[in-house]
């Protein structure tokens, strides 16, 4: 076989391959006409991973489907007992539906699990916070400060200030 030819084989394959995948990538993109088509796509394809449920769950959450949320981070949870995150976000639906003492449980059990995990520390201190455990809602949120970006901290430091009246002069 010739060098010349050998060059047209492999251009005819590459490009065939370029063209393969920007097909795959153009059929995708109608998958992402949001988060919760994304993620429907996602578990139907991987019905078996606890992080397609978990995420499944995040968009089902943000776009307040609570229920729908907390049915598929229980799955996350029964795929993947050991994987930290659904634990926090199904404590976050709880705490939603006005269910403190289940939030806590949620968030605990994510500590034992993942002990540096910045948001389930985070979340766990505002819990105890609207329970009026301050000083347990103190010490979490020292943790979560310590462990996390200080997103964390930033977000709870705007809530107060949008709750405390302003004092004249004062920015």
């Amino acid at each position: 076989m010739t060098q010349k030819r050998l060059i047209y084989i492999e251009s005819v394959v590459l490009v065939s391959l370029v063209l393969l995948f920007t097909g795959a990538t153009y059929q995708r993109n109608f998958a992402w006409k949001d988060n919760l088509s994304l993620w429907s796509d996602v578990v139907k394809k991987s019905p078996g991973k606890a992080r397609a449920h978990d995420y499944m769950g995040i968009a089902k959450y943000k776009s307040r489907l609570i229920n729908d949320a907390v049915k598929h981070h229980q799955l996350a949870i029964n795929i993947d007992p050991a994987y930290p995150y659904p634990y926090v976000n199904l404590g976050i639906c709880y705490f939603d539906k006005g269910n403190v003492d289940s939030a806590i449980t949620q968030f605990k059990h994510a500590i034992q699990l993942s002990p540096r995990n910045a948001d389930a520390h985070y979340n766990l201190g505002i819990a105890y916070g609207s329970k009026g455990l301050y000083d347990m809602a103190f010490k979490e949120m020292r943790i979560a400060r310590m462990l996390g970006s200080g997103q964390q901290w930033k977000k709870l430091v705007k809530g107060i200030k949008g709750t405390m009246p302003s004092i004249p002069g004062h920015p």
